[in-house]
């Protein structure tokens, strides 16, 4: 168990830093809430859960504002991937880009884990009532119907592709199998 120092020295910091425990690190994976939010729970800050709304204040220009739901949470590398934060590699593929804790604010949250909604509780006082969880699930609910709309108009497009597809290759199939009926009557004479 390596214990956080108390150290002023830079490389001892460093150290306690990058080997911490992993529920100090849950610790220092905490983002600030927004207002909104900040004034409804009377907290300042929690841990990020995946599915929270954020907006990504740096890494970004000054013009731009990134805002999406968290992907991924990795207290390993003290990384965060959010939707819509990412980079297209030199090939082309496109990654997302890790963003540090500190460089997110939370705009919505993701309430349907139990241990967090004790956290809130705990430390608010304050109850959080049926109709703020339900809120939550049928915003996520209305945004899967969009994307599974989305996906069946892809996947309706894909079938129609596909058709075509095998049309284009049962005539070389055809084509392939004529020469080599040719090849075999030119070998058997």
């Amino acid at each position: 168990m390596m214990k956080q120092t108390q150290s002023k020295q830079p490389r001892k910091q460093r150290k306690s830093h990058f080997k911490a425990d992993y529920h100090l690190r849950n610790r220092k994976m905490t983002a600030l809430l927004s207002h909104s939010l900040r004034e409804k729970y009377g907290i300042k800050r929690l841990p990020i859960h995946k599915d929270d709304k954020v907006i990504v204040y740096k890494n970004v220009s000054k013009d731009e504002e990134i805002k999406g739901k968290v992907i991924r949470v990795i207290p390993q590398r003290f990384s965060i991937h959010v939707e819509g934060h990412s980079k297209e590699k030199a090939d082309g593929t496109i990654v997302s880009f890790p963003v540090h804790p500190s460089n997110i604010v939370i705009t919505a949250l993701n309430l349907r884990d139990k241990k967090r909604r004790e956290i809130i509780k705990r430390r608010s006082g304050k109850e959080i009532t049926e109709e703020e969880l339900t809120e939550g699930i049928f915003d996520d609910e209305e945004e899967l119907e969009e994307e599974l709309e989305a996906d069946d108009a892809l996947e309706s497009e894909d079938l129609l592709d596909e058709e075509f597809e095998e049309i284009e290759l049962d005539e070389p199939e055809e084509e392939l199998k004529e020469e080599s009926e040719v090849e075999q009557e030119e070998e058997s004479s």
